[in-house]
């Protein structure tokens, strides 16, 4: 399965850019935005500033990101082999996690230190892993039914004709005999319910247009969830459907519109508040504490 655009920092080869994909391109080195991008400058512009424009390096790193990228990891690796004929044991997935784990380590430099949780350290997360590796297992999302199109699979689309592309980088792509369902997994310290999964729905119901073209030849219509594994002492394995709303990407378009004039315009401002900046790993040198 071709992939229409790998997550890079440089343009690539091929067509001229459209000219908001070279703007995006200069302003944050990527010719496109993402769902994490977008997510990210809603929830404070300036963290996003650090993050994308500055490339500012990070105070620290969270066990939550560590974890999540390294369980992301292990089920990657898992369904690559189910593509090739093979299936993974737990100790399998389990070395992919350490590995995952050791290469973000290295990515973000030995000068940044891991903040733990209270009661967490190293091996009490790979214990909690390893949990979350079987739970996974037990589940039905190990044994999907029908075929396994796409893993890690990165697709663009054009919202609006003066928007840069969106990047989609879907977890899990499986072609039904009735649909083709598109999955993102999420790690969470506690189950969700229909709400929560609703409220997420946004990153979905973006995906399920970037993937459009991909069902459309298949004459399929797109089917959408979240696949959730919980962070509990006995992890928990959901998987929540997210209806596609043609109307709500409409909507969606807009909303988008908005944070890209704002990444235009350099509106970089603090959003200073509890959540946010209890886990802002660029709190250090963020104007709303420094007084810079």
């Amino acid at each position: 399965m071709t992939t229409l655009m790998a997550e890079r920092a440089t343009a690539p080869a091929g067509p001229p850019l459209r000219p908001p994909n070279r703007q995006a391109l200069a302003i944050t080195g990527r010719p496109y935005l993402s769902h994490t991008q977008i997510s990210t400058l809603r929830r404070c512009a300036k963290s996003f500033s650090f993050r994308y424009v500055e490339k500012a390096p990070a105070d620290f790193v969270p066990t939550s990101l560590l974890l999540g990228g390294a369980i992301h990891s292990s089920l990657e690796a898992f369904y690559q082999a189910r593509m090739e004929g093979l299936c993974l044991s737990a100790e399998e997935m389990f070395l992919a996690y350490q590995q995952s784990w050791r290469q973000s380590l290295a990515t973000a430099g030995p000068n940044v230190p891991v903040r733990y949780n209270k009661a967490e350290d190293e091996a009490s997360l790979a214990a909690l892993a390893q949990r979350m590796i079987a739970a996974f297992l037990a589940s039905s999302l190990a044994d999907p039914k029908g075929t396994i199109l796409g893993i890690e699979e990165s697709f663009t689309t054009v919202l609006r004709p003066d928007l840069p592309d969106l990047l989609a980088k879907v977890d899990l792509v499986v072609q039904t005999e009735g649909s083709l369902f598109i999955a993102d997994f999420k790690t969470s310290r506690s189950k969700w319910n229909e709400a929560k999964a609703l409220e997420s729905a946004d990153q979905l119901i973006l995906y399920s247009q970037a993937a459009a073209p991909m069902a459309r030849e298949l004459g399929l219509p797109v089917k959408l969830g979240f696949a959730v594994i919980t962070k509990a002492k006995t992890p928990v394995v959901q998987v929540l459907p997210v209806p596609v709303e043609p109307a709500r990407l409409a909507g969606l378009a807009d909303s988008v519109a908005q944070v890209w004039a704002a990444i235009q315009a350099g509106n970089f401002y603090p959003n200073p508040s509890a959540q946010n900046c209890s886990t802002c790993p660029f709190k250090s040198r963020c104007p709303a504490f420094t007084g810079r």
